[in-house]
């Protein structure tokens, strides 16, 4: 089958995104290909999945392993694997006294976390950002920025409270980041005020499909502290953020804060299973322990756990964080000197930490409107030359999400073709 062939007979059978309509092929370490041979520069990982690299050679041989000796287990009985994985994943939090939730993905853990979370509260409500994304389901849907992102609609009243987030490029109070005294968590403050009823506060520690959205350093402190003030408990979506993401297993230890809950999947096993993981304090346990069904049948099973411990050992022994880091930095500076060259004036922002980097472009640098025609146009010439990006939701920014194992050579050619594609 061609391009063509596979497109139109999911178009004619499913619903789902065509967004770039060619059908994905074959991939090994930073590279893809689509069914007609063409290759790509994968600088997505799938939108921050692929974090060893595609087809590495360790997950491949434990795949083969763990599918001889157990591909699935009842949801009743525990595994060597889940043991361990639970084991792993409590000893990389930011402090003791975490224990984890098993979750198939993303908006299971997010779902997971709120309901542990609220066995303690009772009913209440939540506040998130805008420009926000937690998942797909009903309930994360009304975490997240339905209107901004053109989500699929729900019933008003799962739809949760909002305040903006710490958008420092375009900060309502005209203060610069390495001075400001976070007058942007005061919002927040009033809401609790205004509100009794809110008992959790969900955030992206950095908002992904948002546009890359990083707050200065001591910002979550300082929203911690408000939130502990409060008896408002705090979920830190790491679902895009961790497993080595941002150049630490969980951008919550850049930050320096110990949230009440984390989520963590994408990147939990690069791709090689479906797995997720909410991991909640103690403290909220005692309830929620109480009730019998308590994670989903496809949640943790043997491969998925065997999978995610590969992928973690990798990430640690590669040393996956520290690359994230190098070239991340390496790839920020570049992108910032490459466009400001070519585009003076339509230059708006690149921001980033460890490889989850957003080049944001404006109409002017009057108004600096987010220039999303632009953004497309600079994104489709890469693709035609062979590197594939991601965008924000709204084409606001461009994302650079490559697996943490992208070499310097890999960076430069990247460069290369950025610069061949926004010369005039």
């Amino acid at each position: 089958m061609n391009n063509k062939e596979v497109v139109s007979l999911t178009k004619k059978h499913q619903i789902t995104d065509l967004s770039f309509p060619a059908a994905f092929h074959d991939a090994q370490g930073r590279r893809f290909r689509d069914i007609e041979g063409n290759e790509y520069l994968d600088l997505s990982s799938g939108y921050g999945v692929a974090n060893v690299g595609w087809q590495h050679p360790e997950m491949v041989e434990a795949l083969k392993l763990q599918v001889i000796k157990s591909n699935y287990a009842p949801p009743w009985m525990v595994t060597e694997e889940s043991a361990l994985l639970g084991q792993k994943l409590t000893s990389l939090m930011p402090e003791e006294g975490y224990r984890s939730f098993r979750a198939t993905g993303g908006s299971d853990a997010n779902e997971i976390a709120r309901k542990v979370i609220f066995s303690k509260h009772g009913k209440g409500d939540v506040l998130s950002f805008y420009r926000s994304y937690h998942g797909g389901t009903h309930s994360s849907l009304g975490l997240s920025d339905i209107e901004a992102f053109r989500l699929p609609e729900i019933k008003n009243e799962f739809k949760e409270h909002k305040v903006d987030p710490p958008y420092c490029f375009r900060c309502p109070f005209k203060k610069d980041p390495a001075t400001c005294k976070f007058e942007c968590i005061e919002p927040i403050e009033k809401a609790f005020s205004a509100n009794e009823n809110i008992k959790l506060f969900i955030a992206e520690p950095i908002l992904g499909s948002g546009g890359i959205i990083i707050p200065p350093k001591g910002y979550f402190k300082a929203l911690h502290e408000l939130c502990q003030a409060k008896n408002v408990a705090l979920v830190m979506d790491e679902v895009l953020t961790g497993n080595g993401r941002t150049g630490y297993f969980l951008a919550s230890e850049y930050f320096g804060i110990a949230p009440d809950a984390i989520t963590l999947a994408k990147g939990l096993a690069s791709g090689f299973a479906a797995i997720g993981a909410a991991m909640v304090k103690e403290e909220y346990l005692e309830k929620y322990t109480k009730y019998d069904d308590v994670s989903s049948t496809f949640a943790w099973t043997p491969i998925s756990c065997a999978m995610a411990l590969k992928n973690i050992d990798i990430l640690e022994k590669e040393a996956l964080y520290e690359n994230a880091r190098i070239q991340g930095e390496y790839l920020k500076m570049n992108f910032e000197t490459i466009l400001k060259k070519y585009y003076p004036d339509q230059f708006g922002e690149v921001r980033g930490l460890g490889l989850m980097i957003g080049c944001e472009m404006v109409n002017d640098q009057v108004n600096k409107i987010s220039n999303s025609k632009l953004n497309m146009r600079i994104l489709l010439g890469m693709l035609k030359r062979g590197v594939m990006w991601c965008a924000s939701w709204d084409y606001s920014a461009m994302i650079a999400l490559p697996p943490l194992s992208i070499t310097r050579e890999e960076c430069d050619e990247v460069l290369n073709v950025l610069e061949l594609s926004v010369r005039k």
